[in-house]
């Protein structure tokens, strides 16, 4: 987090070229299309393997550009329930695609929660501005850094806590830069996070945040605090690859037009 925040090119790719080839990781570097090593379940743990299976089978299928690496991300997960990946797709990527539809063109985008870099390609490759991403996993920051260099998209995965690296967007793109906010890290965090952006001043006014999985597992601080303070829409549907599962997705104007 460190390296990234002061710019240090050197030391960052010092750091991801020595993560990727570890012991523990066993993963390709960012800038590589090689396939998995085989035998890295013994070094890594289990909660990372359908990840690391996940680059493995994006190798595999040869998927370059962001089409084609969204496309190979939708396949893997629709392999079973191994291979489910918590991701917004289907009905949850097109309230996505809806919501940026509304934005200019040059629209900077902020992303809390990466995983496996899906949601921040799918973004960046609808033609709006840069999108920046905030993981605070260290090995789901390499993976999702892999997928946007696979997809060839404008954006970039800063590593660390919300609340840490957030402040980024106003040195970055200044006062009022940024224009979405896509919250998908974890709904008990959500309404401090709207109150970070606020009190930084990072989004324009006019704005718009949308909030994944505010149903399920839920962000009912969020929708209560969104009663009183913001007009906001809630919209009932699906979790991509469970048709069963019934969540929400709440959308609203962070700041007044």
């Amino acid at each position: 987090m460190l390296a990234t925040w002061e710019r240090t090119a050197s030391l960052e790719e010092t750091i991801q070229v020595a993560m990727a080839q570890s012991r523990t990781l066993r993963l390709p570097t960012v800038s590589s299309y090689s396939r998995v090593p085989p035998g890295f379940q013994t070094y890594l743990d289990k909660r990372y393997h359908k990840v690391v299976h996940l680059i493995d089978f994006i190798a595999a299928a040869d998927a370059v550009g962001g089409a084609a690496v969204v496309e190979a991300c939708e396949v893997f997960a629709s392999g079973g329930s191994r291979q489910w990946l918590k991701v917004a797709g289907a009905a949850k990527a097109e309230i996505i695609d809806r919501c940026l539809d509304q934005q200019p063109e040059d629209t900077v985008v902020a992303e809390f929660g990466a995983f496996v870099g899906y949601s921040a390609v799918r973004m960046a490759s609808q033609g709006t501005g840069p999108v920046m991403s905030f993981e605070s996993d260290a090995i789901h920051v390499l993976v999702a850094r892999h997928l946007i260099v696979r997809a060839q998209q404008v954006a970039e995965v800063l590593p660390g806590m919300a609340h840490d690296v957030m402040p980024r967007l106003v040195e970055d793109w200044g006062t009022g830069g940024t224009g979405f906010a896509f919250m998908d890290h974890r709904g008990t965090r959500f309404h401090a996070e709207l109150r970070q952006l606020e009190a930084l001043g990072a989004q324009r006014p006019g704005s718009q945040v949308l909030c994944d999985n505010t149903l399920k597992p839920g962000a009912p601080v969020l929708l209560w605090n969104l009663l009183f303070r913001h007009t906001a829409l809630s919209v009932s549907l699906p979790e991509f690859q469970a048709e069963e599962c019934e969540d929400w997705m709440t959308a609203t104007d962070s700041l007044e037009k």
